[in-house]
């Protein structure tokens, strides 16, 4: 049996919570990698829970890996090892071997990467003429990688919110877009921003794609919500088409990834896309001394 009477009250009630979606509210050093491997051990090991069923999906290869390392420590490499704990980009590359020749790509494509990428954008650069004046690729390849994380293709760019008539470089990007896209399709190639943008695209086109992923991950976790971008959400709502298991832990004060398109009213809106949200709250700091804690909540306010 896992004990979880090493938690805190709080902690506990979000381990026991189970079934529907739940919204773990948590800062940091309040314990919340703790609470979520506790919570993944006790579905395994005292409520018999399938561990093939679990799919757990934080941001970094380093959170992922040491959520995998705590919950091998609570269940035992061999239970543990049937677990799905990953990052995004990891599942939407598992994902994309399985089913990728659906979207018309061959099943051994590459990943490019940024010298690659900027070969493609030079390439496309020099054969625009519809403006005698420089650009930089680093600020083209940019805005791709920015309409990607928005969901925008570039058949979409033209008439999406991030298009200005005004601006050169939203003219010049949006020929190297198409380009660079024939490009990567023609070397069956994709970039890593396409890795989400195409699991949404097929799970878009393909509804019963999604549906097989969410039966079989009865039970999904989200590590860091706050810094999901549109594409993980539409991402996370593909996996959860067949119920609503959906378990969000993050910190409603902190988003470090906006620069990768990261919208906070995922987890701010949480409870009003899921109205029977269990909401529990981590306020127990296990880091910090209270003059800390208190000078940080007086900056936050």
């Amino acid at each position: 049996m896992v004990n979880l009477a090493e938690l805190n009250t709080p902690q506990r009630k979000a381990a026991e919570t189970i079934k529907g979606p739940v919204l773990i509210l948590a800062g940091a050093g309040s314990g919340k990698t703790r609470t979520i491997t506790f919570r993944i051990a006790h579905m395994v090991h005292n409520l018999g829970i399938p561990a093939e069923q679990i799919l757990g999906v934080s941001f970094t290869n380093k959170a992922a890996g040491e959520m995998r390392e705590r919950v091998k420590g609570l269940l035992g490499r061999k239970k543990a090892s049937h677990l799905t704990l990953s990052t995004f980009h990891s599942l939407g590359i598992k994902i994309l071997k399985k089913e990728i020749v659906k979207l018309g790509y061959h099943k051994n494509f590459s990943i490019y990467d940024t010298s690659d990428q900027m070969s493609i954008v030079r390439e496309g650069l020099n054969s625009f003429r519809a403006e005698k004046k420089a650009f930089d690729r680093k600020q083209i390849l940019s805005k791709i990688g920015f309409l990607k994380n928005k969901g925008v293709s570039e058949d979409d760019f033209v008439d999406s919110p991030f298009f200005d008539c005004e601006d050169a470089y939203d003219h010049a990007t949006e020929y190297i877009y198409r380009y660079y896209q024939d490009k990567l399709r023609f070397f069956n190639a994709i970039d890593f921003d396409d890795i989400l943008f195409l699991v949404v695209k097929l799970f878009g086109q393909h509804p019963e794609i999604a549906e097989a992923y969410s039966k079989q991950f009865k039970y999904v976790m989200v590590d860091e919500y706050q810094d999901t971008n549109p594409l993980q959400f539409s991402m996370i709502m593909g996996l959860t088409t067949t119920h609503d298991n959906l378990c969000v832990v993050g910190d409603d004060d902190q988003s470090i990834y906006s620069f990768r398109g990261a919208d906070i009213s995922n987890i701010l809106n949480f409870e009003k896309n899921y109205p029977t949200a269990t909401v529990v709250k981590l306020e127990e700091n296990y880091r910090s001394t209270t003059p800390i804690l208190n000078l940080a909540n007086k900056v936050i306010v």
